[in-house]
């Protein structure tokens, strides 16, 4: 089992991309590195640059966040697209000539709210955040990153702000105005630029341009680029994007291409896409003395529970290092740079409770053990484990007869919490595979028949399936899963593999159409 951060959280936002407080200062940034910009946030759900688009683009795993700003009459810095507020809002102002005071009157999501057909309730109304404060929210985590588009001559103001907040690790700067750009190398040269170019541009002068300035990143329009532009760019040593991308079969014809950043309103269906590309049939690296029991992953590497060995490979299945361990581990789940393994030493299922229910905890970089937690909550063996809000999900076994499975919850120290009841009627030998993604709970169950169980984030069964993601699922970036898969052999032992699943609300999941 796995909660992924997003790319994360998501999954897989679990441990440093939580939007509640500031992080330690002396912590080294982990920024996610998944080449999707979220486009004035997360404006395919929410109202464009909007403190709410913002927070959703965060929360959706995209690496950046893309923003536009103006300078009002009484100096403030605004986060606004257009000069006049009657593009998004329910009044007409320009913004340069207005005090903020006044443009906090505007409802800039009545656009939104109109073309969405959304109701006042669906969707509230929503005021014109200042710079300040999208930069306050982004320095809460260190995941995420914004960058700054000053649609006046206001860069020099801008780049004080960030200076002022010391806030240069979290900010970049885009736009095709030269001028603008070569400021902000000028003021603060560590600030990355993305320089962005129209379709017919001349690209072999852009090139010698942006190496001339310090540019870090090309940002073409989408219909213009080609892969020939695209390895030109990389061959001198630049990041190439491409400006602004919202329909599948584009990005999917960009992504053939090899652009490295992405420009979306819809940054949890590109990054949907990329989950799918990344994982459409992923095998681990040999063969295993016992069956494989669960999964999970982090931004670089697959981890696999093969009961008596734990394996680490790379994204497409080459093994880093496996370890032998005791027998048997289950499921486990990714938190905070560890792995979190339930292991049962005693019987599994036994009606009399003779489990010896653990969970053992291992450094993901190493794989050496750093701990173990009694669990022994978990009357019928300990099978699989999850991660949310801080607090760790114990499942396992059940005898038959028993007509609800259970959740056992643990605080971040492993001390007992609660018994959760699902009412779920009985699965043969209970809960073995579980994780937290997109909102919801998923267990696997692998007796016969092989069930799949979708509960709310408070154990509320919304839906009994069957399906098998009894060996292993995981959340993936842009409200995917990871499903595993397996089979042994007394001749070459035991095997895996992981693919990407969609949710799917009449069936569980379903697999791309690619993956049939």
């Amino acid at each position: 089992m796995a909660v992924v951060r997003d790319w994360v959280l998501l999954c897989l936002v679990c441990v440093s991309s939580g939007i509640g407080g500031p992080f330690a200062w002396g912590a080294e940034p982990v920024w996610l590195r998944n080449g999707v910009t979220a486009h004035r946030g997360n404006s395919v759900e929410f109202p464009e640059n909007t403190l709410a688009a913002f927070r959703s683009g965060i929360e959706a795993g995209a690496d950046w966040l893309e923003l536009d700003i103006f300078r009002t009459s009484d100096g403030k810095l605004i986060v606004i697209h257009d000069r006049s507020t009657k593009q998004t809002g329910d009044r007409d102002l320009d913004v340069t000539q207005s005090t903020y005071g006044e443009l906090l009157g505007v409802d800039v999501a009545t656009e939104f709210r109109q073309r969405n057909g959304k109701s006042i309730e669906e969707c509230p109304p929503a005021r014109i955040p200042l710079l300040e404060d999208v930069l306050r929210l982004l320095m809460r985590q260190r995941r995420t990153r914004v960058s700054i588009q000053p649609k006046m001559d206001c860069v020099a103001d801008a780049v004080a702000l960030v200076l002022k907040l010391n806030a240069e690790r979290w900010v970049g700067f885009n736009h095709g105005n030269l001028q603008f750009m070569a400021e902000v190398k000028r003021l603060a040269p560590e600030i990355p630029v993305f320089w962005d170019r129209g379709a017919e541009t001349d690209i072999d002068e852009d090139i010698r341009v942006a190496r001339q300035h310090g540019f870090e990143s090309l940002v073409l329009h989408f219909s213009g680029v080609t892969s020939d532009k695209v390895r030109k760019i990389q061959a001198a040593g630049l990041e190439c994007g491409a400006w602004t991308v919202n329909d599948r079969a584009t990005m999917t014809r960009l992504l053939d291409a090899a652009v490295q950043r992405l420009y979306t309103d819809d940054p949890r269906g590109l990054l949907g896409l990329i989950s799918e590309r990344k994982f459409r049939s992923v095998a681990c690296e040999g063969e295993y003395a016992h069956h494989l029991q669960g999964i999970c992953v982090d931004d670089a590497a697959i981890y696999w529970s093969f009961t008596t060995t734990l394996v680490k490979t790379d994204l497409s299945g080459k093994v880093l290092k496996k370890v032998p361990v005791a027998n048997h581990h289950g499921d486990l789940c990714f938190h905070a740079g560890r792995l979190y393994v339930a292991v049962n030493l005693g019987r599994f299922n036994d009606p009399q409770g003779n489990a010896d229910s653990w969970v053992y905890v291992y450094d993901a970089k190493t794989l050496d053990e750093v701990a173990r937690h009694e669990t022994q909550q978990a009357f019928h063996g300990a099978g699989g484990t999850g991660f949310r809000d801080r607090h760790f999900f114990v499942v396992g076994g059940l005898p038959d007869g028993v007509e609800e499975n259970y959740v056992y919850e643990y605080d971040s120290q492993f001390a007992f919490v609660r018994r959760h009841v699902i009412a779920s009627g009985h699965t043969h030998l209970g809960i073995q595979t579980a994780t937290f993604a997109d909102g919801r709970w998923w267990f696997g169950c692998y007796g016969s028949p092989q069930v799949l169980l979708v509960t709310d984030a408070n154990f509320k069964l919304l839906g009994r399936f069957d399906q098998d993601c009894s060996l292993g699922i995981a959340g993936l970036p842009g409200n995917r899963l990871l499903v595993a898969s397996g089979r042994c052999s007394k001749d070459t032992g035991c095997v895996g593999s992981v693919r990407a699943a969609i949710p799917d609300e009449a069936a569980g999941f379903r697999f791309p159409a690619t993956e049939k």
